[in-house]
């Protein structure tokens, strides 16, 4: 990966991950985060390897992986109706508490040419919303360890 964009990954996902996956991500001791928990909505710390190590759970629900799934989307307007109907309620609910939606892209299924224009309008209905952030799992992590440090909650 270093050589190839020039920095070290911050974050991992195996997605399949075996019962010492996360334990190797902690004891490696380069990564930011890693994403391999579908637990919850939000970020949220563990020690279970001895250091705090964030996690930032992933979502199957919200992801084009979907495309390729039985229980999926068939259309692109499937896709955004499922994230925006998914938006609007974490939107209504992120007026009390904050809120953080994990929509999940692959450059094979939603790059398609009967998908791709979905990806856009949903990024132009999220941009439509105020308060709204658009950004990378790294940034989200980043964010997490300034704002909720190991030890705030």
């Amino acid at each position: 990966m270093l050589k190839l964009t020039g920095e070290p990954p911050r974050g991992y996902y195996a997605g399949l991950p075996s019962v010492h996956t996360r334990k190797l991500v902690v004891e490696a001791g380069s990564f930011l985060y890693d994403s391999d928990s579908y637990a919850d909505d939000l970020p949220y710390w563990t020690t279970d390897y001895g250091d705090p190590h964030l996690i930032l759970p992933y979502s199957l629900e919200t992801n084009d992986s979907r495309f390729g799934r039985k229980e999926g989307y068939q259309t692109g307007d499937e896709f955004f109706t499922y994230i925006k109907d998914t938006f609007d309620w974490l939107y209504r609910e992120g007026e009390r508490h904050p809120k953080m939606m994990t929509v999940g892209l692959h450059a094979r299924l939603i790059g398609r040419p009967g998908r791709i224009a979905s990806l856009h309008n949903i990024l132009d209905y999220l941009q439509s919303h105020e308060r709204v952030w658009i950004c990378r799992r790294e940034e989200i992590a980043e964010h997490w360890v300034a704002v909720h440090p190991f030890g705030s909650e």
